[in-house]
């Protein structure tokens, strides 16, 4: 499924959109000359159909319901663990400015080194599902020269408690972005809906009308509206891929902080 994420939303939303409806509109084309044999007794026929339809209907809406607000929950999550490991880094420069020379340039040379490293390493890694691993030398070279500090006094002491707690901090929020790159549905999720959705064209397939223009408009607007919900979740389940996706944008603005400041 790269290709889908890598179309831009332009191409892929319609063309996602306009196969869904052309498929459901096939359907009822397909079924409607059975329908019309079938359906001798117009009464009992909406009637059960009603029940089926009903049933099926709660059942399918409260599942693409809790997909979508999953989805949208994973992706809200790892955009706050990307920003609190920016937040991190960031007071992490602020604490080894107060370290004396050469250490804190070194240091400070180490956080930048780092932030063009996922910028331009481990988020291409993360865009095709891979766990980055790129920067990974980089936090162990960080870690080196952070413990290099000898304090020769209780405020270096201090000063160096309250790095290390910063650098801990900084750690556990780097693995939760990482872990973010293997989020997605489990695939039987994404049977089930499909199934679901093929249901569903199915009992607007069922439905008695006799206008032919008129059935398939009600089935069209339905499979539009299914399918946009359906393309918006695909394109949310995977939190560093696709156009909806959570990009590095605050690592970049943390590069242009500390130009700034230099």
């Amino acid at each position: 499924m790269t290709w889908f994420y890598e179309l831009p939303d332009v191409i892929a939303l319609p063309a996602f959109v306009i196969l869904f409806v052309a498929g459901s509109c096939a359907i009822v084309l397909l079924l409607r000359p059975f329908v019309r044999r079938n359906a001798t007794d117009p009464v009992q026929w909406d009637r059960v159909l009603g029940y089926v339809a009903g049933t099926f209907g709660v059942f399918f809406g409260i599942l693409l319901g809790l997909v979508a607000v999953s989805v949208y929950s994973d992706y809200t999550d790892t955009h706050s663990a990307t920003l609190e490991e920016a937040s991190r880094l960031g007071a992490l420069y602020r604490g080894v400015a107060a370290l004396p020379q050469p250490l804190r340039g070194e240091l400070q040379d180490d956080l930048k080194t780092y932030v063009h490293t996922v910028i331009d390493g481990d988020w291409p890694q993360q865009s095709r599902g891979q766990l980055p691993d790129k920067s990974t030398p980089v936090v162990d070279e960080l870690e080196r020269g952070i413990y290099s500090f000898s304090p020769e006094n209780a405020r270096e002491q201090a000063q160096l408690t309250q790095l290390l707690a910063t650098f801990d901090g900084f750690v556990e929020s780097r693995r939760a972005r990482t872990d973010a790159t293997t989020l997605q549905l489990p695939p039987l999720f994404w049977l089930v809906i499909w199934v679901g959705a093929v249901i569903n064209a199915i009992l607007i397939a069922c439905i008695d009308v006799k206008s032919v223009r008129l059935h398939l408009l009600m089935a069209a607007l339905l499979a539009l509206f299914i399918g946009l919900v359906m393309f918006v979740t695909a394109d949310m389940d995977h939190p560093y891929a696709g156009t909806i996706a959570v990009d590095p944008g605050d690592f970049s603005r943390l590069l242009q902080q500390w130009g700034a400041r230099t």
